[in-house]
């Protein structure tokens, strides 16, 4: 007997409500053609969704909709609204099952259990563990009741299940087991090996006569190749945060897997890209034993129903232009679908003036423009001109609750260079700093801040260490080093001097030093493992962005 599943899947949308302008291009007689599209929103989403669902129900068949997390930060409607849009809107979507991304917990577990509250589906989180997690603060997670996370007592995914025929598919999710390293979740918030939860979870499933199996996944693509060549007998893995795009994309200049399916150990892994530009229609077939026979349909771009020419490319001529038309309307890559009426209104009448006001709300006029890079170059040998200038905000606005001797922030952290001219709101909370993320400060010995300083460092340029990249970076106000990349390791900062009573002094190993940091570089993450030394921890109320827009008044 065959089974059939209609699937409909999302990942990473981070607050991208709005359709996002894509650019493409396209081999036209052996010439690249550039054209642009916006693409995807979650009104579109809705109309494609519920196309499918009439499909799946005219055929007697089961349909899923599931989004593999990352719905937080990203863009102004997070920065404005925190995730109360995020739950709304994601609400009017209504998908089956959410799991939980990394930047779900960029600002600690409160606005995760708040989300979780609002929204009126599962969200599966089966190798969090919250045995030890405390009940008595602001907002604990254990007790909300469309949470499936980790079973203490069966040790294993809580895990929902749907009728299939005669059989039941199981779907739970499961997200990354290093989040600690790279989310803020809550100390007492602990995330278990997803592989060795996911094979627990499928040998009960299978001792309970259920073989029809998916994972909804927020571990990456690299990570849910290795989970699938891990463990047998899962289905169908559905996953997100590496913002993949499952199928061949490269004709039209996107990068994706380039391959129209992925099985691994009889396991297909589907991605769906990133920030709701794009979304996964399939048409599966499973055998009894639950491995998939047949896949069809895919990936596309949830184009709107005009493109335009490349701003910055020369007149496209007609025959280019037809092209692109039959393209579009031909290519599986795309797919044409109306907008929900309704979740356009919710957002133009609700949220958008909100964020209109940001772009009119010019907070300083720069003279010059100021130029962002992760390290620094012979243009720029003392490297970031704008990195230094948010640290000073850091300091400025924690000093204002206590003394600080120092800030310190990573130059990932910032994102873009600035040019010369008006400088608005929404340039700072969507451009410039767009993760909203608190700043913490916190108390450090002199040698734990070297160390983590040179590791940092070490981290970002690769020196002797397998770093995670250059955004690691660190940049300072009232805090200066010189770095010698040929000493040997922990003697490569070969001067470190820390600003205090308007007077440079060495960075003594046993003094106490108040320092300044976003909650992400305070984490210890990428090389600032020393940073972990700290304590005295006291979380500013105040985002980065809202730090740097009441610096940036007085740089005009």
């Amino acid at each position: 007997m065959t089974y059939s599943l209609y699937l409909a899947h999302i990942n990473d949308t981070h607050s991208h409500f709005e359709p996002s302008l894509i650019h493409f291009s396209l081999d036209i007689k052996q010439q690249q053609v550039k054209f642009d599209a916006y693409c995807g929103g979650y009104a579109a989403i809705e109309t494609a969704v519920t196309k499918q669902k009439e499909i799946a129900e005219k055929q007697g068949d089961l349909s899923l909709f599931l989004h593999a997390g990352d719905s937080f930060q990203g863009s102004l409607y997070f920065s404005r609204f925190k995730g109360e849009a995020n739950s709304h809107l994601l609400n009017l979507l209504q998908p089956d099952a959410m799991t939980i991304g990394n930047h779900e917990f960029d600002l600690g577990n409160t606005p995760v259990a708040n989300f979780i509250e609002k929204v009126s589906f599962p969200v599966l989180a089966g190798n969090m563990d919250l045995s030890q997690e405390d009940q008595e603060k602001e907002a604990p997670l254990r007790p909300l009741k469309n949470l499936l996370r980790y079973d203490n007592q069966q040790a294993i995914a809580q895990y929902m299940l749907k009728p299939l025929a005669d059989k039941q598919l199981a779907i739970f999710g499961v997200t990354i087991d290093q989040m600690a390293k790279i989310g803020c979740p809550d100390p007492d918030c602990i995330f278990l090996n997803a592989i060795k939860i996911v094979r627990a979870t499928i040998a009960h499933l299978h001792a309970k006569g259920i073989v029809h199996i998916v994972v909804l996944s927020h571990l990456g693509h690299q990570g849910d190749f290795e989970l699938a060549e891990q463990v047998d007998g899962i289905s169908i893995i559905v996953g997100g945060h590496s913002h993949t795009l499952s199928g061949d994309f490269s004709e039209i200049g996107i990068a994706s897997t380039e391959l129209p399916q992925q099985f691994v150990n009889k396991t297909i892994i589907l991605h769906a890209g990133k920030h709701a530009e794009s979304i996964g229609l399939h048409k599966i077939e499973f055998d009894e034993q639950g491995y998939v026979t047949k896949q069809t349909g895919g990936t596309s771009f949830l184009i709107s129903s005009t493109w335009q020419e490349n701003a910055q490319e020369a007149p496209l001529e007609r025959h280019q232009i037809e092209a692109i038309d039959r393209y579009i309307q031909n290519s599986p890559l795309f797919l044409r679908v109306g907008e929900d009426q309704y979740i356009n209104q919710i957002i133009n009448s609700q949220y958008r003036p909100a964020i209109a006001k940001m772009r009119k709300n010019i907070i300083t006029q720069l003279k010059e423009p100021l130029q962002h890079t992760r390290l620094p170059t012979p243009e720029l040998p003392q490297g970031s001109e704008i990195a230094p200038l948010v640290s000073e905000a850091f300091y400025h606005s924690a000093n204002r609750d206590m003394p600080i001797d120092f800030a310190l922030h990573n130059a990932g952290g910032v994102r873009v260079s600035l040019k010369s001219g008006p400088l608005s709101e929404a340039d700072i909370c969507g451009r410039l700093l767009p993760f909203e993320i608190h700043i913490v400060s916190y108390d450090i010995y002199g040698k734990d801040l070297y160390l983590a300083l040179e590791g940092a460092i070490d981290n970002a340029t690769n020196n002797g260490v397998v770093g995670t990249g250059d955004g690691s970076y660190p940049y300072c106000h009232n805090l200066r080093f010189t770095y010698q990349a040929d000493k040997p390791q922990g003697s490569r900062l070969t001067t470190i001097e820390v600003k205090r009573d308007d007077a440079w002094q060495p960075l003594e190993k046993y003094e106490i030093y108040r320092g300044v940091s976003s909650a992400y570089t305070i984490a210890g993450k990428e090389g600032y493992d020393a940073i972990l030394s700290s304590w005295r921890h006291f979380e500013h109320p105040i985002s980065m962005s809202d730090a740097f827009m009441d610096f940036a008044k007085n740089l005009a």
